[in-house]
């Protein structure tokens, strides 16, 4: 039995989560912990949490034992006897029962958790004997996993602090999983992530970088849950991380793939590589395990620059990022400084700086990497610089901000800021920052190496002929003190459940009439509504996701079934989006057995299983009072092309919000609001097509004015 909630301090968590790892010392080798801990850590949260979403809908449903158990009401299925719980009572071949549980949920939400658990040899009993495991789950047994005594804020940082503590226990092994964080912090600030961005990580580890991207969008206000982030990792046991630790963390919309991202990546859109908005990377230095052979006919075009020696793969993977770039996008690289002057690398380094993308150069200092005293380069490339930089590279000599310890040095937060401001200012620095010209750097033949381009304040003193040596340094040291500031701790964002209840109900025999009362969750309505909606249309050629949506939020709207639904749109590029909901409506219409959902050929196919059309009564009961005004909705749009529905629901959405300010305004004013605030994939369309839809909604009386009617 789970203990009693109460919430979990994070120093408490900090402490709970690391004295799992010390249960397994002189067992296994510190670098192994990894790959046992962090399963059993999530496997413990996802039972703790669908045991507080089954309290809930319980709550919701007056003691519904069987309501508590649908698959609507919980974001992870749990087969029968693959609860933690079970596990716990196991007597014995517990490495054996464990890998059976975890194997079975993967099994149970395969388009969430397939291969998530890894493949830790877990009934090795001879590394892991039967009272190690029971140790370790009594240890986790200790405290209630739940987003109620854990929000997903506090659990994510914990998580974050046992990667750093494995990476300090692993020895020559960290750099392969961890990248300094501090460092990590300094890319996401220089790139500043905006919400509604894609964020790409090409050799993504444990997730850090795209962690941050999220961290950074939070700490600016932005609507961190419209991120999109993506990564690809080789290592199954370091993608698997990654992949808990977005969970972990709350995040929803995210696509990590394992796999090599040279040789095969994961990551495409039709016949070219899917593009990104940032890119965040530390890729491995310097591999000679790699098919150049291959690289030199590259099917993705990656080469253009060229194709790298055998020994350094370093600009094929600088070369996969540019090319994963939008027109629009931009990346953070971190490299060791070879990739500045290495003589073999030249031709390719001309042509990336001649094409004008490469937009800062920043030295950092050493030791920030474990066991090693390299010095390494932060690389900014920018696919649309803004005119006053055209043309130009700023060199950042860091080398000095950085404060040493033994194991590993950091940067504290004034030296980030110092080195962001400079970035930000894109100006001349005595001694720190030096902007040149393409035509200078062209004239070392696109040599990029700092000390070209910024001369060190040493040096300048040593050459001061008019003797103003201290003048200089005590400026400086003034500039230093006066433009720090330190680093703001991200905004605690507590995550509830949605629906959460705080009584726990007496279970009983209800009266026919109380359970006609009971609550039935947003989450099943909405994947009501959508199995009708998909009933009515799946064969038409032109249906799939995006129109799917455009109609649900229509109804939603039109309808006035905000209330029931509980949805959260947002503005993104195809209309308002809901990636929460959608997620949900797939899993229930699988779940249910109502219509199978796969992708193929550009856009998603419904096909109908074996309890296809029982979603009816649902719908009849649900909807009696909106249900004929849907059907007409449905056949309105019925033949209307996918941009045509995404056209309707983008005015009809930006019509809602202009009217809330409770100020006159235009048709025009309609339009604007869409070109301008909404989207700038939304100017692609003509301004007559806005104007005819407009139109046509108001002919039909679809519109923020006749909200309920329909013709």
């Amino acid at each position: 039995m789970s203990h009693p909630s109460k919430r979990i301090s994070q120093q408490e968590l900090e402490s709970y989560l690391w004295g799992a790892a010390v249960l397994l010392r002189g067992l296994i080798d510190a670098g192994d912990y990894k790959q046992f801990i962090f399963p059993l850590l999530f496997y413990k949260r996802v039972s703790d949490v669908w045991d507080e979403e089954y309290q809930a809908a319980l709550a919701n449903s007056g003691g519904d034992l069987s309501y508590a158990q649908f698959a609507e009401n919980h974001r992870f299925q749990i087969p029968e006897s693959a609860h933690w719980n079970d596990i716990r009572q196991t007597p014995k071949n517990v490495g054996a029962a464990i890998q059976k549980a975890m194997r079975a949920i993967e099994s149970a939400n395969p388009d969430l958790l397939d291969g998530i658990f890894g493949d830790a040899p877990w009934t090795n009993r001879e590394r892991l004997p039967d009272e190690t495991l029971k140790n370790l789950i009594e240890h986790f047994s200790t405290q209630t996993l739940s987003v109620a005594n854990v929000p997903e804020d506090e659990l994510g940082n914990a998580y974050e602090y046992l990667i750093k503590k494995f990476a300090d226990d692993s020895g020559h092994t960290a750099a392969e999983f961890y990248t300094n964080r501090t460092v990590v912090h300094l890319m996401t600030q220089l790139l500043a992530p905006q919400a509604g961005e894609s964020i790409y990580d090409p050799t993504c580890g444990t997730g850090g970088m795209l962690i941050s991207a999220l961290d950074e969008v939070k700490r600016s206000g932005g609507e961190y849950r419209t991120l999109k982030l993506y990564g690809q990792e080789r290592n199954l046991i370091t993608s698997s991380i990654a992949r808990m630790n977005l969970f972990l963390h709350g995040v929803e919309d995210f696509e990590i793939i394992r796999g090599d991202t040279l040789a095969e990546p994961k990551h495409i859109e039709g016949d070219r590589l899917r593009q990104f908005d940032v890119i965040l990377a530390n890729p491995p230095y310097s591999i000679k395990q790699w098919n150049r052979e291959a690289w030199s006919s590259d099917k993705w075009g990656r080469n253009s620059l060229g194709t790298p020696p055998q020994g350094r793969a370093d600009y094929a993977f600088q070369q996969h990022i540019l090319t994963s770039l939008t027109t629009k996008g931009r990346c953070a690289v971190l490299w060791p400084h070879g990739v500045l002057f290495r003589n073999e690398e030249q031709t390719m380094r001309a042509k990336m700086v001649e094409q004008d993308w490469v937009e800062a150069v920043i030295g950092l200092g050493p030791n920030l990497f474990y066991n090693s005293p390299m010095e390494s380069c932060i690389v900014i490339c920018n696919r649309k610089k803004v005119a006053a930089r055209k043309g130009k590279v700023i060199f950042i000599d860091a080398v000095n901000e950085v404060t040493r310890e033994r194991a590993q040095s950091f940067l504290t937060p004034a030296h980030q800021q110092r080195i962001l401001d400079a970035y930000k200012t894109f100006a001349d620095v005595p001694g720190f920052a030096k902007v040149a010209t393409l035509a200078e750097i062209g004239a070392n033949a696109a040599n990029l190496s700092i000390p070209l381009y910024v001369k060190r304040i040493a040096a300048a003193i040593a050459t001061d002929s008019n003797c103003d040596a201290v003048s200089l340094r005590s400026a400086w040291d003034q500039w230093q003190t006066d433009g720090s500031a330190f680093w703001q701790q991200m905004d605690a964002l507590v995550a509830t459940l949605d629906g959460l209840g705080t009584n726990k109900p007496t279970v009983e025999i209800m009266p026919l009439q109380e359970k006609a009362k009971r609550v039935v969750q947003p989450a099943f309505k909405r994947a009501v509504l959508a199995a009708e909606i998909v009933h009515q249309l799946h064969g038409e050629q032109r249906f799939g996701s995006v129109k799917l949506e455009k109609l649900l939020f229509l109804s939603e709207k039109h309808f006035g079934l905000e209330a029931d639904m509980q949805s959260q749109y947002y503005r993104q590029a195809a209309g308002p989006y809901d990636p929460r909901a959608m997620r949900s409506i797939v899993s229930n219409l699988k779940s249910h057995k109502w219509f199978d959902v796969a992708k193929g050929n550009g856009r998603t196919h419904y096909t109908p299983l074996e309890k296809s059309g029982q979603h009816a009564d649902y719908y009849s009961r649900y909807f009696v009072h909106v249900r004929d005004r849907i059907d007409l909705l449905i056949a309105r749009l019925k033949t209307a092309s996918t941009e045509q529905c995404e056209i309707v629901a983008t005015l009809y959405s930006a019509w809602v919000d202009l009217k809330s300010k409770n100020e006159p305004f235009i048709d025009e004013d309609i339009i604007h609001e869409v070109t301008h605030n909404w989207h700038p994939s939304k100017q692609r369309i003509e301004t007559e097509r806005w104007y005819k839809a407009l139109a046509w909604m108001r002919a039909h009386r679809l519109t923020p004015e006749n909200q309920g009617e329909l013709v």
